[in-house]
């Protein structure tokens, strides 16, 4: 491998991020191999590992990074899916990737579960209120106390299942990064006991 493959292959890896991303990465090891001079080139490949090697890690920061941040639900899904990317990229024995693949896969479908039953206890609640609403109407001509019991039962519910989706909305979030950060720290962390291996070595 030579220093236009290196490029080439990193780049390729990082086409999931953003090119401002992938275009800060690729400049900081052109650069790198710039400083170090032609002559060196065989040098910093062996220093730098393999190009999926890089990638897994870079990948695994952003993700953290974007983790850290505010955003929208398609943005923390983005997140969490540059996450395992990053996981499978990372260039670590095969049955560690299997199995923490499998571990974060059955988190993820765990988390969206309760999430899910969640939205729809939620709705549940919420559509009951509406209909008790629309009955408590419709027998306002035959008993106005019934009206204003049943439109005010129906009101609660209303509020109560409104307020359970947005706390639902709120926790899934922070559920979510909360995932992400554990999983992209933990390739961070693997690409850390990897350099010392390599270091010592």
């Amino acid at each position: 491998m030579n220093k236009s493959k290196f490029i080439e292959e990193l780049k390729k890896r990082l086409g999931k991020l953003p090119y401002d991303e992938v275009k800060e990465a690729i400049d900081y090891y052109e650069g790198y191999f710039d400083d170090a001079g032609e002559a060196n080139e065989q040098a910093v490949l062996a220093e730098l590992g393999s190009p999926a090697s890089i990638a897994s890690q870079i990948i695994a920061s952003y993700a953290v990074k974007e983790a850290g941040t505010e955003g929208s639900g398609k943005k923390n899904w983005r997140t969490s899916w540059l996450v395992v990317l990053a996981l499978f990229a990372s260039p670590i024995a095969v049955p560690l990737v299997i199995a923490a693949g499998a571990v974060a896969l059955s988190l993820i479908i765990a988390l969206s579960a309760v999430v899910f039953s969640f939205f729809a206890a939620g709705a549940a609640v919420f559509f009951s209120g509406l209909a008790c609403v629309i009955v408590g109407m419709l027998v306002v001509f035959q008993s106005v106390p019934t009206t204003l019991f049943v439109v005010g039962v129906g009101l609660i519910l209303l509020g109560i299942g409104a307020a359970i989706f947005i706390a639902t909305v709120k926790l899934s979030k922070k559920c979510f990064k909360w995932l992400t950060k554990v999983i992209g720290g933990f390739i961070l962390k693997r690409k850390s006991i990897k350099d010392k291996e390599a270091v010592q070595a």
